[in-house]
């Protein structure tokens, strides 16, 4: 068997953003990569409802192709999951750094009048 036949490919996907993708651009992604799976087993079903079956030799590779399909939109959805949570933290912690700013600034204030008196 050809280690770099169809057999290998649907076995060995992975899903590469790109860094900068917002979660917009990969929910995008995660919808077209279903959508493949979703028209893939459409014309399976198709396949099937016109000849009876489908060759059954094949099946098993159109069935891993749907599953890679399957496979990276739901990686690309964690991935915009995760990078939302990621935004949601960093802008967290940017707003705890600007509380602590001021009230640094505030102190400062303070001791400052504290000293003039």
């Amino acid at each position: 068997m050809n280690i770099y036949g169809e057999a290998w490919v649907t076995h060995h996907v992975n899903y590469f953003s790109d860094p900068d993708a917002g979660t917009d651009a990969l929910l995008n992604d995660a919808t077209m990569w279903l959508k493949y799976a979703h028209t893939s087993i459409q014309f399976l079903a198709e396949l099937a409802h016109e000849r009876g079956s489908p060759d059954a030799r094949r099946l098993p590779i159109m069935l891993d192709g749907i599953a890679a399909f399957i496979d990276m939109g739901t990686r690309c959805a964690t991935q915009a999951h995760l990078r939302m949570q990621w935004q949601q933290v960093r802008d967290e912690a940017k707003r705890e750094e600007v509380k602590r700013e001021e009230v640094k600034r505030e102190e400062a204030k303070r001791e400052g009048a504290k000293r003039a008196t």
